[in-house]
């Protein structure tokens, strides 16, 4: 559910972005062009007017990006969860104490306590369970291992939306090229229908020129989004590792019984 939300707010968020800049941006103005599709046409009686797209090609590109943007969010605050999750304390971290069956009890009640989503919590009810049922420090560390390679394989999972975002942004930016291609080259049809031959090449490289906008927004789009996940990916197995690493220091390595 927090996910739907992200992404709605997101796409609101793109709206008004996009609305604002097609407000703010003149349209004689190269950036309005390149952003929103934003830019002046000539009438039929010689006049130019301002014409907004706004279901243009920038327009899906913005809240393709927005979108992943809130991925990239909502990625962020669950590394910064997990991370907070070490802070807890949940078993004792002097170097002198060591854990039997009978401590594991109190232990195994703070963990289940705990948010059962995140990464620290799981593994140490795991492998409390594990080492209860079976009183084998060795079965205790598989199961460390085992849980750390379903926790790698679910961050992989939860990455598979923004990684076909990082592929749509781009694939929008060609389909609007294109487009553009297309409608230039229709502009240039209809010009030499019209003047008896001749085309005025001043508006066809115009139209021309802008078709390649999209391509140029839309690579730029996905080099800052795919920056910002391999950061989100980077920190959230990190967070990870630290969990696997609390668990064998404080827990598995001080196993013993009598």
């Amino acid at each position: 559910m927090t996910r739907v939300l992200v992404i709605l707010a997101s796409l609101l968020f793109a709206i008004l972005f996009v609305a604002v800049l097609n407000l703010a941006l003149p349209a004689d103005s190269v950036a309005a062009r390149l952003l929103v599709d934003k830019g002046l046409e000539t009438t039929t009686l010689g006049e130019q007017i301002a014409v907004t797209r706004p279901f243009s090609v920038q327009t899906f590109l913005w809240l393709t990006f927005f979108a992943g943007l809130g991925e990239v969010f909502l990625r962020l605050w669950v590394c910064f969860r997990e991370r907070a999750e070490l802070d807890k304390n949940y078993l004792p971290e002097s170097l002198d104490v060591l854990l039997n069956s009978k401590d594991l009890v109190p232990l195994y009640q703070k963990v289940t306590q705990g948010d059962r989503t995140l990464f620290l919590p799981r593994l140490l009810e795991r492998i409390i369970i594990q080492y209860q049922t079976s009183k084998s420090v060795d079965r205790a560390n598989s199961m460390l291992t085992a849980g750390l390679d379903l926790h790698m394989h679910e961050i992989d999972l939860r990455y598979s939306f923004l990684r076909f975002t990082s592929w749509l942004i781009p694939s929008l930016g060609f389909l609007g090229t294109v487009i553009g291609v297309a409608a230039g080259l229709d502009v240039a049809a209809k010009q030499y229908l019209e003047n008896n031959g001749e085309i005025n090449l001043a508006i066809v490289t115009q139209a021309l020129g802008a078709a390649f906008y999209t391509t140029w927004l839309a690579l730029l789009m996905a080099a800052v989004l795919i920056f910002l996940i391999h950061i989100a990916q980077e920190i959230e197995e990190g967070a990870l590792n630290k969990s696997g690493q609390y668990c064998l220091d404080h827990l598995i390595n001080k196993l013993y019984e009598k």
